[in-house]
């Protein structure tokens, strides 16, 4: 392939000016770090339509890079610190704590909300862990290491379902924080124009590209820690346990189980993005410690607001001021009544929770990107910045548009992003350990006649989705197996059955195909 200069005229993205030194140790500035591409039609898809865009973007700074694989030259001494700081920045914020609340939802009482919550997220976050390290392994996106396994037609049915995940994550956050909007406002404050702020602040900042990302997400998460310990701490004189005492027999093994697939599917579904935020590290980058990292991140993140979230549900069940904030003004009311005796301060600190949701959505956003151009070949000529724009357009309509059934969408949303979740994480781990060796053919990431057809991919995705179908638990359908237990049990049943389909497929499918 192909191997251009580093003319910054030709193939620079000019990104955040910051000393720092590559992996071989020689200082370089990332002012100037290259955007190299891996061939002809990758430097064409900067032509035609969009040249104008990317000029506009190339005068800005921000990076032009899309889902071409960033090569070894091409990489950063990043802290592996960076990956703790992204993720803590992601979970830190209203959307997380209005997830812990939905345990006493569920009918479960503090205590077992809290050792579901400690449980669940202490052992999913090592899923995100695991995933992130191959973006400094291959340099590449996700979504682009799920063709691997997928191939090209079973990749296509993936991104389309993780399109809508995306765009749906995102408009679920922004709708938590134009609650906190809302509040803090004494209601002067619509939730369309909450959203609204949140939507264009994230379409700003994902403009800006990679380091902008990691830049804003590393102090992100600093203001919400504080956040949340004014949280606790003016709230615990509220809080009583014995207002949702644990229950027991099926119905808590019911509930028990529902929440179980809402947390897993928060957590471990940023799994699906968690590379495309270490591509510029270097290969020799620690993967031991990066794990840890970004556990600690996605853990800490996510099981603080979520204990507070349960916890502020038995002020709920005890307080009638709380009860009446809950219920007229969901999240943003809870939060606000929590911190009402703070006055102009905690009015403040309910403007940082609000804007805590850009670091969520920045995720989101950002990979969505990728996740496009990953769709087709003929997509990768839409610039990123693009993409970018048009999905915070999309997760602002629909945000404005189900702002008032916030609780429901919530769920409905964590439970189906299981879904396919599984199938997407157990089929690619299946394909690199088992299949492929632990050897990903780098070169050939994007070489529509080498990378596998997507029999076995597309028929796990289907066979994944019957699996669902029999076993989801939701509000507008139950499936004949979620009936009979009485719970939602989609996100196992759809593993199971895509793991069961994509061995055997797989392997007929090397065999016959060659790839």
């Amino acid at each position: 392939m192909a191997d251009y200069n580093t003319d910054p005229e030709k193939n620079e993205s000019h990104v955040f000016a910051q000393a720092t030194t590559d992996a071989q140790g020689k200082t370089i500035d990332k002012h100037r770090v290259t955007d190299k591409v891996d061939d002809l039609k990758e430097v064409e898809a900067s032509k035609g339509w969009f040249a104008s865009v990317l000029k506009y973007a190339s005068f800005l700074r921000a990076e032009e890079r899309g889902i071409e694989r960033v090569r070894e030259d091409d990489r950063v001494l990043q802290s592996v610190f960076d990956g703790f700081t992204m993720w803590a920045s992601a979970n830190f914020n209203p959307a997380t704590f209005a997830t812990g609340v939905l345990g006493p939802i569920f009918g479960l009482g503090f205590w077992d909300s809290f050792a579901v919550i400690v449980l669940v997220n202490f052992f999913a976050s090592i899923i995100p862990g695991l995933f992130g390290c191959f973006g400094p392994m291959t340099g590449l996106r996700m979504m682009s290491v799920g063709r691997y396994a997928f191939g090209i037609w079973g990749m296509r049915a993936l991104i389309v379902l993780n399109i809508c995940a995306m765009v749906g994550w995102s408009s679920v956050n922004a709708i938590a924080g134009a609650q906190v909007f809302n509040e803090l406002s004494d209601g002067n404050c619509p939730l369309w124009a909450g959203n609204l702020i949140i939507g264009i602040c994230t379409a700003i900042i994902s403009f800006f590209g990679y380091f902008a990302v990691h830049a804003f997400e590393r102090w992100c998460w600093v203001p919400q820690v504080l956040i949340f310990i004014f949280l606790a701490g003016f709230g615990a004189k509220h809080f009583d346990a014995g207002a949702l005492p644990m229950g027991s027999g099926s119905a808590e093994a019911r509930s028990v189980m529902s929440f179980v697939a809402v947390l897993y599917g928060f957590v471990a579904g940023w799994a699906q993005s968690a590379a495309d935020y270490n591509v510029r590290m270097p290969v020799n980058t620690n993967k031991r410690k990066l794990i840890l990292s970004i556990w600690a991140g996605n853990f800490l993140g996510c099981a603080i607001p979520e204990i507070l979230g349960a916890a502020y549900m038995t002020a709920v069940a005890a307080d009638p001021k709380f009860a009446d904030a809950y219920d007229n003004r969901g999240i943003g009311g809870l939060m606000g009544e929590g911190l009402r005796p703070l006055h102009g301060f905690g009015k403040f600190l309910l403007v940082l929770s609000a804007m805590s949701i850009i670091g969520c959505n920045l995720v989101n956003n950002y990979s969505l990107a990728f996740t496009c151009q990953n769709f087709h070949p003929v997509l990768m000529k839409v610039p990123r910045i693009v993409w970018n724009v048009v999905g915070s357009a999309v997760f602002i309509a629909i945000a404005i548009a189900a702002e008032n059934s916030f609780a429901e969408v919530l769920q409905s949303f964590l439970d189906i992003i299981g879904y396919f979740l599984t199938t997407f994480l157990s089929c690619v781990a299946i394909e690199y350990f088992y299949f492929r060796k632990r050897q990903f053919p780098l070169e050939d990431w994007n070489n529509m006649k080498v990378i596998p057809y997507g029999i076995a991919g597309f028929l796990a995705v289907g066979m994944g989705f019957v699996g669902a179908i029999l076993s989801m638990h939701q509000t507008w359908y139950v499936g004949v197996v979620a009936k009979k237990a009485g719970t939602e049990l989609g996100w196992i049943f759809s593993g199971v059955f895509a793991t069961v389909t994509f061995v055997p497929v797989r392997y007929l499918e090397m065999k016959y195909t060659g790839r």
